[in-house]
């Protein structure tokens, strides 16, 4: 479903190239938990599975959109803002992504929100 995250692009975004490597390591992580957690076999997940699954037509390309998400200073989602994703699912998505563990706080200096591209596309 979730076939990849990586930073986005946006007016506060910073380049890749030119952002801290714990930074760039940081957003990495959180990319792979979002995708752990979007790939869990949960109600919420085969909720937003199938509401993906019924709107989309049979070999669609994967729905890119762009997830903010601000995180605590312990690694918990505090906030979800999605652009790009049916106001119907968004809140499903919202749902799932915030209160998650990362697993490892941000850096100390970090810039927030945390900008991820993520490409979804429903099985069919």
């Amino acid at each position: 479903m979730l076939h990849g995250a990586a930073p986005a692009q946006s007016a506060a975004y910073h380049s890749a190239d030119g952002v801290p490597a714990a930074w760039r390591d940081y957003a990495l992580l959180v990319g792979r938990r979002v995708q752990d957690w979007l790939g869990q076999d949960s109600e919420q997940t085969r909720r937003l599975r199938m509401s993906l699954e019924a709107r989309s037509q049979p070999n669609a390309s994967p729905s890119t959109i762009v997830a903010h998400l601000w995180i605590l200073p312990n690694g918990t989602v505090e906030r979800v803002d999605l652009e790009g994703f049916d106001p119907a699912d968004a809140e499903a998505l919202r749902a799932l992504l915030t209160r998650q563990e990362v697993g490892a706080p941000p850096p100390a200096d970090m810039s927030q929100p945390l900008h991820l591209k993520l490409s979804l596309q429903a099985k069919n």
